[in-house]
């Protein structure tokens, strides 16, 4: 279909095709979870020249295998700010597949390129500034070097590959890959010369002096052995538990470009060793490759790296031949090569635009939003804690260490590092008893007791950090001892109300509350540039914003209940950008204020407002309602309205509301009721209490009366 041209033109198609899709799988914001976590753990070894795990958590006294991981990445910020690291990022992406393709292009041509631009967009989640991306370079070194050392052995060549690997166990988790490669690319078809002057014993010799290599860490000879767990987490732990992490299966994410590109390199390739292997240690290398890029979604980047490096081996070694298939009668060459191109084209388009399953950031510049650390800083930098803090997530671990430089509160550690000690399930099981309002002791399925008190009390936990958007986990807390202290940040930090640090703090937010959900405030579209900590290039060129920031904060609003905040947040994306997310997110927060209003009137059933918009929406949703309380068995006469409050609810649906509030009457009380809750998801408070007072005056005997007086007095 392609035919082998190993002209000019081809090579230039071929670099100017990698660089676009280089450019935009890897030239994003960067957004890995724990690059604070990195960059603090880079920090502390410069500082301290001693492993960072028991410096930056306080129930951690192992030393890490890869210590230096977090420290390029903390001189490149150190030595040129962000745009050192989106540098790097993109540079260390695209040299990678571009050495991979230079490497096997004289012998494949276009198939190296396709397989190449297959592992790219695969193993995007590794084109972050974090160890990952070190593991995928280190084990395509580890491979080359290895060749070289296979065709002409000699001491020189072995101490670079033992040198190779010995940098990576400092620097990377996943070094155990390096043995594989070791242990296996010498045998494979074409590695070694026609004659070979390679003994069994070298080979041998070259395995063992390479264990003794990644053994030369803070962890000495249990190096290994963590590099095993972090590779097959299953073999250790229950999948409920992997499922919860970054350790689960990554079958089990959905269908993502991950899972595709990781599909057709894995069907492609076990088509090959069935049709044309040659020996057996082909199909044993790949195994080891595919077994943990399949079940274990963290390790899928340098395994997939490792998949292309043997699959464009044994296509160079062996070439399958595609003569029989005829396919020059249907598809000529110089058609086949345009139809590559568009199909590249198509991608990278919806991958700049954020819109490709797997790789939801946009074509940009700086840090992403949900890693902004600003706000955050502001809330708790000020505040002199001692003791410890839990995070949900990496993120908000990450993000503690590294404005808390002076490390008086620490986490007590991180799901890493529990994974490394046994310790999955004590972390896991708190975040899950935050998340479910577990907060007094209860028996547990295991007969153990569990409850969130008494575990982070004993814990010494002065504060609790929980992602911005996390609605389970914020709803869950809105009536507990912890409380927030900020609203908008990135990870909303909360503390013990009461407490003589957090509490000033905490007061000083009520009044915000108040005024984000009662009084004249009004949300504005995201700026489509972005902030000025992140560039949104795809907005500038389209003028369309990122709208995940503005759906978090919604989120965010509806789990502490406020409401007329959360849809005050949803109207301009109704009106502008209807995506399915946020129709959900309005959806929930009708559901939701409909239960309140039911308990308010003490009916079963709410307002004609919340009624009718459930009634025109539920015909295209299948949301279940998870937050709004239980649903109550009851017949229910059927909704008779006037044509005008329905033409008023469906131009509310849609975020016109001034069309809304134009249609509605002044003379029945539900009119009013749905006018005024209108008038204040606006941001019109004034006219909304007007509206209230009007009710009141011309219908005091109705069921809504009491609703609205309790409303115009919030409103007062």
């Amino acid at each position: 279909m392609i035919e082998h041209d190993y002209s000019t033109i081809d090579r230039i198609l071929r670099r100017g095709l990698l660089f676009v899709v280089t450019v935009c799988f890897a030239l994003t914001p960067i957004a890995a979870p724990d690059f604070w976590w990195q960059l603090s753990r880079g920090r502390a070894v410069l500082s301290e020249l001693t492993p960072p795990g028991p410096l930056l958590t306080a129930g951690t006294s192992v030393a890490e295998a890869d210590w230096l991981g977090g420290l390029p990445f903390y001189l490149t910020l150190q030595f040129a700010g962000v745009t050192g690291l989106m540098l790097s990022k993109f540079l260390a992406a695209g040299l990678l597949a571009y050495c991979i393709m230079r490497h096997f292009e004289a012998r494949l041509y276009w198939t190296v390129f396709s397989i190449v631009v297959l592992t790219l967009i695969t193993a995007n989640s590794a084109w972050q500034p974090v160890p990952r991306l070190l593991d995928c370079w280190f084990l395509l070194l580890t491979w080359l070097l290895t060749e070289r050392w296979a065709n002409a052995p000699d001491t020189k060549k072995m101490l670079l590959v033992l040198l190779t690997l010995l940098t990576w166990a400092n620097l990377g988790p996943l070094c155990l890959l390096g043995i594989v490669v070791v242990a296996c690319v010498p045998w494979l078809p074409g590695i070694r010369p026609e004659n070979p002057t390679l003994s069994f014993k070298q080979p041998c010799l070259l395995v063992l002096s390479s264990l003794l290599a990644i053994m030369l860490t803070p962890r000495g000879w249990f190096t290994p052995y963590d590099s095993f767990i972090q590779l097959f987490p299953a073999l250790f732990y229950d999948q409920s538990l992997l499922a919860l992490t970054v350790w689960r299966p990554t079958f089990e994410t959905g269908l993502t470009v991950e899972l595709i590109g990781l599909g057709i390199l894995t069907v492609g390739m076990v088509i090959y060793l069935l049709a044309s292997s040659r020996g057996w240690i082909e199909s044993i290398l790949f195994v080891l490759f595919a077994i943990p890029a399949w079940t274990n979604q963290d390790c899928l980047a340098p395994c997939v790296v490792g998949i292309c490096l043997l699959a464009c081996q044994c296509l160079a070694t062996s070439p399958v031949s595609f003569q029989k298939l005829k396919l020059n009668r249907y598809i000529s060459p110089s058609l086949g090569r345009y139809l590559l191109a568009i199909g590249i084209v198509v991608i990278c388009w919806k991958s700049a635009s954020g819109t490709l399953a797997g790789q939801p950031q946009r074509l940009g510049w700086g840090i992403t939003p949900e890693l902004d650390i600003t706000l955050l800083a502001q809330a708790i930098g000020p505040i002199d804690y001692e003791g410890t803090a839990h995070g949900m997530d990496i993120a908000a671990t990450g993000m503690l260490t590294w404005i808390k430089a002076d490390r008086k509160i620490r986490p007590v550690r991180t799901l890493r590092q529990a994974l490394l000690q046994g310790k999955l399930y004590e972390e896991l099981s708190l975040n899950a008893e935050l998340s479910n309002g577990w907060e007094f002791q209860h028996p547990r399925a295991d007969n153990s007791w569990g409850g969130w008190w008494i575990r982070l009390k004993s814990r010494n936990c002065q504060l609790l950090l929980v992602p911005n958007g996390d609605a389970q986990t914020i709803r869950a807390l809105v009536n507990s001892r912890w409380q927030p202290m900020s609203v908008d940040a990135a990870v909303v930090p909360y503390g013990w109300s009461g407490e003589l640090l957090s509490s000033p703090k905490i007061v000083a937010l009520l009044p915000v509350k108040d005024f984000l959900n009662r009084q004249q405030w009004t949300y504005s579209l995201p700026d489509p540039s972005g902030t000025p900590e992140c560039s949104d290039w795809w907005g500038i060129l389209t003028g369309s914003p990122n709208l995940q920031p503005a759906l978090l904060q919604a989120r965010t609003f509806r789990a502490m209940k406020l409401y007329t905040a959360a849809l005050r947040v949803l109207h301009p994306l109704l009106q502008h950008y209807p995506t399915p997310e946020v129709r959900r997110e309005f959806i929930l927060c009708q559901k939701e204020l409909a239960y309140q209003e039911k308990l308010d009137l003490g009916l079963p059933t709410p307002s004609s407002l919340r009624r009718i918009v459930l009634r025109q929406i539920e015909n295209n949703s299948n949301d279940d309602l998870t937050q709004a309380g239980p649903m109550l068995n009851v017949t229910v006469s059927p909704l008779r309205t006037s044509h005008s409050i329905e033409r008023a609810i469906q131009h509310y649906i849609h975020g016109d509301w001034e069309a809304a509030l134009s249609e509605l009457s002044n003379s029945d009380s539900e009119s009013l009721y749905a006018k005024a809750q209108i008038q204040l998801e606006s941001g019109n408070p004034d006219a909304a209490a007007e509206t209230f007072r009007e009710l009141i005056r011309l219908h005091p005997d109705d069921q809504l009366a009491g609703p609205s007086q309790n409303m115009l007095d919030s409103l007062q």
